[in-house]
């Protein structure tokens, strides 16, 4: 069966290449200044290679494969993609064993009623998830147990905005964030919906994002960066719509959440992949019968990460190798 093609891997591709590949991992190992640089960038050369390609093998199947076992697949070549990552911060991963399992946990699941919108996923403190947070995104130990929603999570990936608004899901808009030149322009209305003055949110906004307030109009409020920009798969706020180019910030206060999209993905995923393998009659049951706002939520969600996911990682290792 001919698998369809997947976008996003055509970067991601240009890293098959072993010699190409030490020299990039040498070169952060010694910005890093990691001793024996070069010894590690042999040693993990090709294992960052094989990382990558066994993610792209997933992704392969997951793309020819119907819904039933999609998440699954999905969610091992995620998992895939971020150890990858995690050799450009960490040479020496993985150093304990603890750092290796999923790291997520899900509640018991009522039997009856069951709804994945409402249903809910926690952090571990120990695990792939925690270490990728604390490595890739410098989030500190305030999310060790923190629990989310999958509808929480859903509304950190702006693509699905029109589903749920479709569905008339709650608090879910989004404000656009314009990007002139070396300036971001934020709509002033966000202070009305953040309940906040004007110069109160310039505030807000500076410090969760690290940007500097430089001016304002009666409609926007202008920032610049404080350091060299990073791309935006590496953003804790910041969402961005890849099908449009377009970034948000979420447009309730309460949403301004400190989580990378990525995570919301590798969370979803998880649950999703777990629900595949372990409730194996509630998920047959959504595919078969349609019963359910789930089904059209799951299914869109699934669509988009199978090719997103691959474009935040592909975003990530191309700023690091544009910075170096």
């Amino acid at each position: 069966m001919k698998s369809k093609k997947i976008t996003g891997w055509s970067n991601l591709q240009l890293f098959y290449s072993a010699e190409t590949t030490q020299y990039f991992l040498e070169i952060i190992y010694k910005e890093q200044q990691v001793e024996k640089s070069r010894e590690y960038s042999y040693k993990n050369g090709d294992r960052f290679i094989f990382y990558l390609k066994h993610a792209e093998a997933f992704f392969t199947q997951a793309a020819a494969s119907s819904i039933e076992i999609k998440p699954i697949l999905l969610f091992y070549g995620t998992a895939q993609l971020l150890k990858a990552c995690l050799l450009t911060v960490d040479y020496l991963y993985p150093s304990h064993t603890s750092v290796l399992a999923h790291g997520v946990t899900t509640r018991k699941r009522k039997k009856q009623n069951y709804r994945f919108y409402e249903d809910e996923v926690k952090i571990q403190k120990n695990g792939l998830c925690m270490h990728v947070c604390r490595k890739l995104f410098g989030l500190d130990r305030s999310l060790e147990d923190e629990r989310f929603q999958m509808k929480q999570l859903l509304t950190r990936i702006p693509e699905l905005n029109e589903v749920l608004s479709f569905q008339r899901k709650n608090n879910f808009s989004l404000a656009e964030i314009i990007k002139t030149e070396e300036k971001y322009a934020v709509p002033i209305k966000l202070a009305q919906d953040y309940c906040m003055s004007v110069d109160r949110l310039a505030e807000y906004i500076a410090h969760h994002l690290g940007w500097k307030f430089i001016d304002k109009t009666e409609s926007y409020l202008y920032f610049v960066l404080r350091e060299k920009e990073t791309c935006t798969s590496t953003s804790k706020t910041l969402l961005y719509n890849f099908e449009t180019n377009q970034q948000f910030l979420p447009a309730e206060r309460d949403r301004f959440l400190n989580l990378p999209e990525l995570i919301s993905h590798y969370l979803l995923l998880y649950n999703l992949s777990m629900i595949a393998r372990y409730e194996t009659e509630w998920w047959y049951e959504l595919i078969l019968q349609n019963g359910s706002d789930d089904y059209v939520i799951i299914q869109q969600f699934l669509e988009i990460a199978e090719k997103k996911v691959p474009i935040h990682i592909a975003d990530y290792l191309t700023q690091i190798k544009q910075r170096l």
